[in-house]
């Protein structure tokens, strides 16, 4: 009997893992929004090998990232991104800070049709930017 409750738990336990990798939200391609204080655009271009194109302004950079498989408790989705290369220019900070190597996490919050996001600094939300749209898949 403690054998089937353990095939049954192990069962239960790998539908579970299916589901929750089936809903993942599928990052790749370019996500845009535009700062409402200047107006400058920020685009980010990332593919389904962990790369990550960022414009911000004047400035591109060549960066890796890291997606959590499942969202945190409050439904948003860790992001880790580490940039390989600064190709230089002005953010839209008016920053021309040399950021290669820099390491960064944010959160991410999908619309519930995936095709729209919000990005915070904290888990919790408190400190978002955007909301992003999907431009192109």
């Amino acid at each position: 009997m403690r054998s089937l409750h353990r095939a049954t738990l192990a069962v239960l336990g790998a539908c579970a893992w299916t589901e929750a990798l089936g809903q993942q939200p599928d990052l790749a391609g370019t996500w845009e929004w535009t700062r409402k204080k200047n107006g400058c655009v920020e685009q980010f271009d990332f593919r389904a090998n962990g790369t990550v194109t960022i414009r911000q302004g004047g400035k591109s950079t060549e960066n890796t990232y890291l997606m959590g498989w499942a969202p945190e408790p409050t439904g948003r989705y860790r992001l880790t991104v580490k940039t390989a290369k600064d190709n230089g220019g002005r953010d839209c900070e008016d920053s021309a800070d040399d950021t290669t190597g820099r390491r960064g996490t944010v959160y991410l919050l999908f619309s519930q049709s995936r095709e729209a996001m919000i990005m915070c600094q904290s888990p919790e939300g408190t400190d978002c930017t955007g909301l992003m749209r999907r431009t192109i898949r």
